[in-house]
């Protein structure tokens, strides 16, 4: 049997699979470790592994595979390793979140994804050698992410209340937002604690639908479309896919990105169209779970180090 565990920065999810048929399924809390904390992180994580460990009835628990945010750098990567060590039992391995959304998509064959919620990241594998780009953090802002939409909606209708820029529907979605009407009010807002400017992540998706109609609008996510496609592009070129692959995007905001990045997407011929991919991240790391046990890729566990 295999485990896979998609910790999000809202929920933990976990799935339990036998022969690819899933035998369990469980939930907990957030396990980004940015967001949640490292206690409560690690705790929803442990919560989801025991509660499918149930289910094994005398099987054996071949491998799990954990996609965790910030995993990419060192140190937390040695927390979780240090945690994990602990109650996991059997070989596990601990990847990006970004990498299930492209494991649910490829099966583990080259490919490239992109992941839209309220940050974004690149991730790409020819076969041999994978490859990241973005996922560089709210405070410099993600390509297409909820929270860089949602930062220029704020500007353009700020500059539309000051009567310097294009008058625009934004104006409306931003004051509703904040609960206020005069720029000095949400500048007010945006600068009080305890203000989480990750929230404006929540004006992605009205500032999408605006576009079919608002020009200001129209040209944020023009932008921003223009560049997520380039980051793709970019990922394909740097692994050097010149065979038919697949290429999907993943995340809260994926569904209401497509019909724009197809628009950019389909003119540069390419001979795969673009997708969004609907398998569950956790069903992609039992996958990976069960590839990297049959390939013997090397576990991140200390003792098999």
């Amino acid at each position: 049997m295999y485990m896979g565990i998609d910790g999000g920065g809202t929920k933990t999810r976990a799935v339990l699979v036998n022969d690819s048929k899933v035998v369990a399924q469980a939930v907990a809390g957030p396990s980004n470790v940015l967001v949640a904390g490292e206690q409560r992180a690690f705790e929803a994580v442990s919560q989801v592994w025991h509660e499918l460990h149930k289910h094994l009835q005398g099987n054996a628990l071949e491998g799990t595979v954990l996609g965790l945010a910030g995993v990419d750098r060192s140190f937390v990567r040695d927390n979780w390793i240090r945690r994990l060590d602990q109650f996991v039992v059997g070989r596990y391995w601990l990847v990006g979140d970004y990498q299930l959304a492209w494991a649910a998509m490829t099966h583990g064959a080259p490919g490239t994804v992109g992941i839209l919620g309220t940050g974004s990241v690149f991730y790409g594998y020819n076969g041999t050698h994978e490859a990241r780009l973005g996922g560089y953090g709210w405070q410099l802002g993600d390509v297409g992410s909820g929270l860089l939409l949602g930062q220029e909606a704020v500007k353009a209708a700020l500059g539309a209340l000051d009567r310097v820029s294009e008058d625009t529907v934004l104006v409306d979605l931003v004051t509703e937002f904040f609960g206020v009407a005069t720029v000095n009010e949400i500048l007010a807002k945006w600068y009080t604690p305890p203000f989480e400017m990750r929230t404006v992540s929540a004006l992605a998706g009205p500032v999408l639908s605006a576009a079919r109609y608002d020009g200001v609008a129209h040209r944020i996510v023009q932008r921003q479309a223009y560049r997520v496609v380039r980051y793709l592009e970019r990922l394909t070129h740097q692994l050097g896919i010149t065979d038919v692959y697949s290429v999907g995007i993943a995340g809260g905001l994926a569904g209401l990105w497509l019909p724009w990045l197809t628009r950019s997407w389909e003119p540069l011929g390419h001979r795969v169209g673009l997708t969004v991919i609907s398998e569950p991240p956790a069903l992609g790391a039992a996958e990976l779970a069960s590839l990297w046990h049959r390939t013997g890729k090397r576990s991140d566990r200390h003792a098999f180090a």
